[in-house]
């Protein structure tokens, strides 16, 4: 648990101690415990990870609160879902800290969501190698109408499986560790 912002957050950080960092900003209603299969993937391709539970006090100032005590400097950004929306808010404003993204089932703030609403109509377009995973037919068209606002490789793959996290752990990984080395 990291206090920052005067709460606490559940914060999980493994992996090698010299390893790149990806940072996951967890689903709603998924404890950082949730990913710690995609997480022992990772930690076997030399990544350490940090895994941010969900919160909805979480501000982009929050997160880099929690990367700067944890003196991380640079990481791959990962957002599933509701998370998704915080990540990419992180990826448009602070470009100095993230090295790429991968968002679940979560378009940028600028496109329309699944239920029609634009989160933020003035959120900047991001300009790092982005991985957009979905697991439905309205999803893939929330990401594809995303990429006008993504400078830089942009991927949108469909998620397998039952179509989440927790059971499509490989791919999940396979994504994430791919973006860690196109950077």
């Amino acid at each position: 648990m990291i206090t920052v912002d005067g709460f606490g957050v559940p914060v999980e950080v493994a992996g090698p101690e010299k390893g790149s960092a990806v940072v996951v900003l967890g689903a709603a209603h998924q404890a950082p415990a949730a990913y710690e299969a995609v997480c022992q993937r990772l930690h076997t391709a030399s990544l350490k990870t940090v895994v941010i539970g969900p919160d909805p006090r979480l501000t982009p100032k929050s997160v880099i609160g929690i990367l700067d005590a944890l003196d991380i400097r640079w990481a791959l950004l990962v957002g599933d879902r509701l998370g998704g929306e915080l990540a990419w808010e992180l990826a448009a404003t602070r470009l100095d800290r993230f090295t790429g993204l991968v968002v679940i089932d979560r378009g940028h703030p600028r496109v329309a969501d699944l239920a029609g609403v634009v989160r933020d109509e003035h959120c900047p377009p991001v300009e790092l190698n982005t991985t957009a995973l979905v697991s439905t037919p309205a999803a893939r068209a929330v990401a594809k109408a995303t990429q006008r606002f993504v400078y830089g490789d942009y991927r949108v793959v469909d998620l397998l499986g039952r179509r989440n996290a927790a059971d499509s752990t490989a791919q999940l990984a396979a994504e994430i560790v791919m973006r860690t080395s196109t950077w």
